[in-house]
């Protein structure tokens, strides 16, 4: 089959590797119908992560049930099917209660042995193990191929955005700043306005992301290129500052900024996935009552809920989508995300 693979730093290709097989009686095997690069993805492209080379990459995928293994009951071929990013057993104490990213016999597909050393969805097929744990039938209004493009985020963007605003535990009356303007901070947008906050702020550097944001539900964008972030959040709110602050971006810069926005006792939610580490100043978090939180997101989890918002039109993950490539072209994909060419946003990848 033709395949992404990881070559080296900024170097992915698609290449022929070997078709994957069912090695245990709860595989199934996938036929990508569509799969997504993810701002994730990126840290693979740029080195802060590094695979082995030849490694299969991608792990936000739909599909359609190719072939199942003997113990598989729950699917059968030609199933139309979602699949979140991370493998999971659905038997483990964690996947009993639905921690399904801490699962003991799980994994993310794509990123190598780095993670469990699965194979990734830029590719035409994709083993998927404990098929049973992992995957999501889609529903009947959303099972034709043609609606690929309503539900490939579910698996990762938008559950890790409401992820993100569940962990910050929003309640009533809130004020709530998303900080960052990618595809998660964008879906956070979504996830924050579910908790009846009285306003949500998203902050990012890029305009076009901004207006995407509003129709998300923002009730005011601030581009930090143009003006103080957290100066503006103060004066909102009376010098007080946010009482959630959801963070997206996964770098120093962008916890650092979210901890001078957010007020006593206020939740800090991390959604952005970093790679260095971070200096926190332990007196300051101390004195102030903080509250820090942060994890991968058990997409599994959410994807039941979310995808009545996709089905009812309330949420259309689609805006996000801003480059639609046949799969030879992945390695552009990459490049117009990397370097945000032409508004780059989200890449939708065709087998």
């Amino acid at each position: 089959m033709r395949a992404t693979v990881y070559k080296g730093l900024n170097d992915v290709q698609v290449e022929n590797v070997p078709d994957p097989v069912i090695t245990d009686p709860k595989d199934v095997i996938v036929k990508i119908t569509s799969g997504a690069i993810c701002g994730s993805d990126l840290h693979i492209y740029r080195g802060h992560f590094q695979l082995n080379e030849g490694d299969t990459i991608g792990h936000e995928f739909v599909g359609r049930i190719e072939e199942v293994g003997s113990d598989v009951k729950g699917f059968k071929k030609g199933d139309k099917v979602i699949g979140p990013f991370w493998s999971s057993c659905g038997d483990c104490h964690y996947c009993g209660i639905e921690l399904y990213t801490s699962c003991m016999n799980g994994g993310c597909f794509g990123f190598g042995d780095l993670l469990g050393g699965l194979g990734g969805c830029q590719a035409e097929y994709i083993r998927v193990p404990n098929a049973e744990g992992t995957l999501v039938k889609t529903p009947e209004s959303l099972s034709d191929d043609s609606m690929d493009e309503k539900t490939l985020l579910l698996g990762d963007n938008v559950c890790t955005g409401y992820h993100g605003a569940l962990n910050g535990e929003i309640k009533p009356g809130d004020t709530v700043v998303v900080l960052g303007d990618g595809a998660v901070g964008l879906f956070a947008t979504y996830g924050a306005t579910l908790f009846d906050p009285a306003q949500v702020i998203t902050v990012g550097h890029h305009d076009y992301r901004l207006d995407i944001a509003t129709k998300y539900g923002a009730n005011r964008v601030i581009n930090s290129k143009n003006e103080d972030a957290a100066d503006i959040i103060k004066n909102m709110t009376d010098g007080l500052g946010a009482n959630v602050v959801i963070e997206c971006v996964g770098n120093t810069d962008s916890l650092q900024s979210s901890l001078e926005m957010i007020r006593p006792r206020g939740t800090v939610s991390i959604t952005g996935l970093f790679w260095e580490p971070f200096p926190l100043n332990m007196t300051d978090f101390f004195l102030r009552n903080l509250n820090l939180r942060g994890g991968v997101a058990p997409s599994r989890a959410y994807i039941p809920t979310l995808i009545k918002h996709v089905e009812d039109g309330s949420l259309d993950p689609t805006l996000v989508l801003t480059h639609r490539l046949p799969l030879e072209e992945t390695p552009r994909g990459y490049e117009l995300m990397d370097q945000r060419i032409d508004n780059a946003i989200k890449v939708l990848v065709k087998p």
